[in-house]
């Protein structure tokens, strides 16, 4: 009778452990490959030289909509793709607001995406994210 209900706690647990809320959000965005390689000391990426400061590489990510890159402190640089995840069938890339405000904005549906708050908006899915490796002045933006 004990083993009996040894194994029936223990299946329990097993059954309830995989059935557990997950946390993770499944990508909207499907994955495409990218790598960009720049070094921060190129004019291009003068933005990135400040915390805040953010970029947008054309020609890159989900149906080439580009790749933001933004500094969220001396040494953390974040990587999101372009593409809005409400406005995929359209092709929609969101745009970097002004300088240094952390935000940037999908001109179809409004939807203002808060890059110091890892790509999340106030409602619905977040940006998607790549990963980046810093060494130095060097920057890789990859998958």
């Amino acid at each position: 009778m004990q083993t009996k209900i040894i194994y029936i706690l223990l299946f329990s647990s097993l059954f309830f452990a995989n059935t557990a809320c997950d946390d993770t959000i499944d990508d909207i965005i499907p994955d495409v490959p990218v790598n960009i390689e720049f070094n921060l000391k190129e004019p291009q990426f003068n933005n990135l030289s400040v915390v805040m400061g953010a970029v947008k590489i054309d020609g890159y990510g989900y149906r080439n909509n580009g790749v933001i890159v933004f500094r969220l402190s001396d040494s953390e640089i974040l990587a999101f793709d372009a593409t809005c995840p409400n406005h995929i069938d359209i092709n929609a890339s969101v745009n970097l607001d002004a300088n240094g405000s952390g935000t940037a904005t999908c001109p179809h549906c409004g939807t203002v995406y808060y890059l110091v708050n890892y790509g999340y908006p106030k409602n619905g899915y977040p940006l998607k994210r790549y990963q980046v490796l810093r060494s130095g002045d060097y920057v890789r933006v990859y998958n």
